[in-house]
């Protein structure tokens, strides 16, 4: 989602405290240490599905699907269908686990906040 890991240390909550040089550690440890490497990818694929779901399902929105979704109208409230319209003339935009129900909860959001083209 980032590859900014001073954004990480200061906004992921990990399960007890690490430095930010702890965290580099471990990162070059994932990508380059061939044991460690091996033991993370087993891990992942033993992951059961409904884990994966839950994390896919928090993915950062990026800036392309976000576009997108400021140019819904913000009157009147769109359906499901208008989300699922955009996931179907968007797939190379939108993260393939994004559903019709996830956009619209995050439109909403760009919605009270007056993110979307038409607010000011």
């Amino acid at each position: 989602q980032t590859n900014d890991l001073t954004s990480v240390h200061l906004g992921v909550k990990f399960s007890c405290r690490f430095t930010l040089r702890e965290i580099q550690e471990r990162w070059y440890s994932l990508l380059y240490d061939p044991v460690i490497c091996k033991l993370s990818c087993q891990a992942m694929r033993q992951l059961h599905p409904e884990a994966v779901a839950a994390i896919q399902s928090k993915v950062l929105f990026s800036k392309a699907e976000e576009q997108l979704l400021t140019r819904v109208p913000s009157s009147p409230a769109p359906s499901l269908d208008t989300f699922q319209e955009l996931l179907q003339r968007h797939p190379a935009v939108f993260y393939p686990a994004r559903t019709p129900k996830a956009l619209q909860l995050h439109w909403q959001l760009l919605r009270q906040y007056h993110l979307l083209s038409d607010q000011t």
